[in-house]
């Protein structure tokens, strides 16, 4: 099984260092989204890209926030309140079966979340099946190589690993870019069925 993050460590999630590494508005750009979109944020944790993508997609957006952990999940809910921003939607989502509320979506991300999936073809199937054709999809992942922090390598998935499974569950060619020393953001669309 492979290592989950621990939501005690949840501070880790908004650190200054990771705001150097991997600017949430900033990637945000890269990965497309734009006023009016209807964000799919898969393993949200605390909000690091959820509350910066409120705003801006503006009050015709709308963020579907899913997490794993309940504890996360109030935190990102505690800070939207606290933030005045009322246009993200939260759904704990189990463990072993991803299930996604329906929603025309836009754009999907899954960051620093498919290492940590046991059964990843049908985490990807599944998120595919949610979107309809042409629908964006962000996934950023730790590099497959030792860095200071991060995940067992073991659990790293290489570069041509991940391009494999994104064509296989139904994406276009995935573009892949360099993202801080420890990161790699891959963009595709879901393809025609």
């Amino acid at each position: 099984m492979a290592h989950i993050f621990d939501p005690e460590e949840r501070a880790k999630l908004d650190s200054p260092e990771r705001r150097t590494e991997i600017p949430p508005e900033r990637t945000l750009v890269r990965a497309g989204i734009k006023p009016g979109d209807t964000l799919l944020d898969i393993g949200c944790g605390t909000g690091y890209f959820s509350l910066p993508a409120a705003r801006m997609v503006g009050p015709k957006g709308m963020i579907y926030a899913l997490d794993v952990s309940g504890v996360m999940l109030a935190d990102l809910r505690s800070k939207a309140a606290s933030l005045g921003i009322f246009n993200i939607e939260t759904a704990q989502t189990p463990q072993r079966k991803l299930e996604l509320p329906e929603a025309a979506y836009t754009i999907a991300l899954i960051s620093d979340v498919l290492h940590e999936i046991d059964d990843k073809n049908s985490f990807l199937a599944a998120v595919a099946s949610a979107l309809k054709p042409g629908t964006l999809l962000t996934v950023i992942e730790w590099v497959k190589k030792e860095t200071p922090k991060g995940p067992p390598l073991k659990e790293r998935i290489a570069e041509d690993e991940m391009q494999v499974m994104l064509k296989k569950a139904g994406f276009t060619e995935p573009a892949a870019a360099e993202l801080g020393p420890c990161h790699i953001l891959y963009t595709c669309a879901r393809k025609a069925a």
